[in-house]
């Protein structure tokens, strides 16, 4: 092939040929193979090592619900107890609250005066020595 006077011959001095090509390739490929090996190797081993810390998360977690599940329990049984005592403490607590009603109409003041129940006990006194003095016979006549 001709181009402005002389002709072409390429660049086969500096390419070296086929083979020198072929060798490019044999280098480029070895080199990618090796990165890709070097690659594979790693996710190997980050997989190997979230697949372990997966596995332990997976039994600290297992453990953890059975003794969330087992303070549930104890919790429901207590709460269940906690709930019989609660009914039979207002129990209590009602039939202390009618026994008070019953016995406050006898406790609270009816009106009278401290003059007046004094006078009342003092008759009540006199009315008993009377009545003493007769069943002991000295006031019979």
């Amino acid at each position: 092939m001709q181009t402005f006077g002389a002709t072409y011959q390429g660049q086969q001095d500096e390419a070296g040929g086929v083979l020198a090509m072929l060798e490019v390739i044999l280098s480029d490929f070895s080199t990618l193979k090796a990165d890709t090996e070097s690659a594979e190797n790693l996710a190997q081993q980050t997989y190997n090592d979230f697949m372990a810390e997966s596995k332990k998360d997976k039994a600290v977690k297992s453990r953890k619900i059975e003794l969330n599940k087992a303070d549930q329990t104890s919790a429901e049984a207590k709460m269940r107890d906690d709930i019989a005592d609660l009914k039979f403490t207002q129990d209590k607590l009602l039939a202390a609250n009618r026994y008070f009603d019953k016995l406050k109409p006898q406790c609270l003041d009816n009106g009278m005066t401290y003059e007046e129940r004094a006078k009342g006990r003092q008759e009540e006194i006199q009315s008993l020595k009377e009545a003493l003095r007769i069943l002991e016979g000295s006031d019979i006549a």
